[in-house]
């Protein structure tokens, strides 16, 4: 027999492991989440862009007709300049508008056609308002040149100037002092040029004044001056003169008391007296009496 012919064992056949996808499908998961998320932000980016495109168009839209509804309000003098122009700028500021060529126009208007007119009132309106009368053109041509030169920037600062001129101080009191003269004493008296005399009239009823009663006038040896019905001079002078009265009303009334004072006390004398004149005169009829019945013996 021969060696052995039998057949070899076959060689082992090693199989790899099934390859490991996790990493490459967390990677692509990953990729996809942030295609997703960009997606979204891109289209809210885009959505945000035309809300706000929208908007900026709509404020856009409006700025012509808030512009002619500020003007219209200025012509009729509902708004101020002042207020116009800035209500303005806040609405284009809100729109990225820019408000310069529109507030400019509205400037105009104002400057040009409103502002001079109403100058031109309201010198008119300050003159009668103040002094009663009406402006001379020279006067109306100060005026309005102090406001072109900005001395006046406003018609109060007018009617201050006037205020402080020696036409209205003349024609109307403006201190405290000189008003309440007018009420305690009556208006100042004007000389025959129409110029403040510093003297005012006071008007007293005599009747008022307490007298003497009759067959008591100059007991005191005080004579009561005879006041005059109207009294005029400076306040001092119609002070001096109501002080007067004052002290001559307090005199009589103190007179008046004090006599009826004494007409009681000489009535109360007399009581007195009296008294003790019938007192006395019991006592000695009492006497009398008893010396007569002591003169009788009764034993």
């Amino acid at each position: 027999m021969g060696g052995g012919g039998g057949k070899s064992a076959p060689a082992p056949i090693y199989m790899p492991p099934p390859p490991d996808n996790t990493f490459r499908d967390f990677l692509n998961y990953s990729q996809q989440q942030e295609a997703r998320a960009q997606a979204r932000a891109d289209q809210e980016r885009a959505d945000a862009k035309a809300k706000e495109d929208a908007r900026k168009a709509s404020g856009v839209a409006g700025f012509g007709g808030l512009r002619s509804g500020l003007e219209s309000q200025l012509r009729q003098g509902l708004i101020t300049y002042d207020d116009a122009s800035r209500q303005l700028r806040d609405y284009a500021g809100k729109y990225e508008i820019n408000p310069e060529e529109d507030v400019n126009k509205l400037t105009d208007v104002y400057t040009k056609e409103l502002l001079p007119g109403r100058r031109s009132t309201g010198v008119s309106a300050a003159y009668q308002e103040l002094l009663g009368r009406e402006a001379t053109e020279p006067e109306k041509t100060a005026a309005l040149e102090r406001f072109n030169q900005g001395y006046y920037s406003s018609v109060q600062d007018l009617k201050d100037s006037l205020a402080k001129g020696s036409e209205y101080q003349d024609k109307f009191q403006t201190s405290y002092l000189g008003n309440y003269y007018d009420t305690m004493y009556g208006k100042e008296e004007r000389d025959a040029a129409g110029k403040r005399t510093g003297t005012r009239s006071f008007k007293f009823d005599k009747s008022l004044l307490p007298t003497y009663a009759e067959g008591t006038l100059g007991k005191a040896g005080i004579a009561v001056p005879d006041f005059k019905d109207t009294f005029t001079g400076t306040p001092a002078e119609l002070e001096e003169q109501t002080q007067n009265i004052r002290d001559t009303r307090k005199y009589l009334y103190s007179a008046g008391l004090t006599n009826l004072q004494g007409d009681i006390d000489k009535e109360t004398q007399k009581l007195k007296n009296k008294g003790a004149t019938d007192v006395a005169k019991i006592g000695a009829t009492g006497d009398m009496y008893k010396a007569l019945i002591g003169s009788f013996s009764f034993n």
